[in-house]
């Protein structure tokens, strides 16, 4: 059918736009699947629901957390993202990753500590614009967090 091509088309248009880094996500150039058609390895990437926008955050996390609490933060800030009517949630873990310059940070007890890795998680979601300051104001809060950021996808 025609129609599938049309929708391939549209998939294919942002697939490029995705933070692939270090995923195997995209081909080398000029090889002929790095048109993306190969539908084995491509996910189908979710549309944007009216309303929503694509972000994506980076959060660096204290390099020393156990691998229990790091899993109750990734899903602390998954639920959290839905719970401000975020979809298509995802979280990748990127490991731990030295620092390009070492980071202060103080936490509730008031001891500053210094961190020079970190671990790195990647979320990707859509969500209103709106529930981003919720977002945000809880991850600076966060002791567990050395470091955040959000940025806008734009397709």
């Amino acid at each position: 059918g025609r129609h599938g091509l049309s929708v391939q088309a549209l998939t294919l248009d942002f697939s490029g736009t995705f933070f692939e880094g270090g995923f195997g996500g995209i081909d080398e150039p000029g090889s002929p699947t790095a048109t993306g058609l190969n539908p084995v390895e491509e996910k189908e990437e979710p549309q944007c629901p009216p309303g929503l926008r694509q972000y994506e955050t980076m959060a660096v996390l204290r390099p020393d957390m156990s691998e229990d609490e790091r899993l109750n933060l990734t899903q602390k800030y998954e639920e959290l993202l839905v719970a401000g009517g975020g979809m298509y949630v995802e979280v990748f873990n990127r490991g731990v990753i030295p620092l390009a310059y070492s980071i202060k940070k103080k936490n509730k007890a008031g001891e500053t500590n210094t961190y020079m890795d970190g671990i790195y998680l990647l979320f990707t979601y859509f969500t209103k614009p709106e529930s981003i300051k919720v977002l945000e104001t809880t991850l600076i809060r966060d002791d567990d967090v050395i470091r955040s950021s959000t940025f806008k996808i734009r397709k």
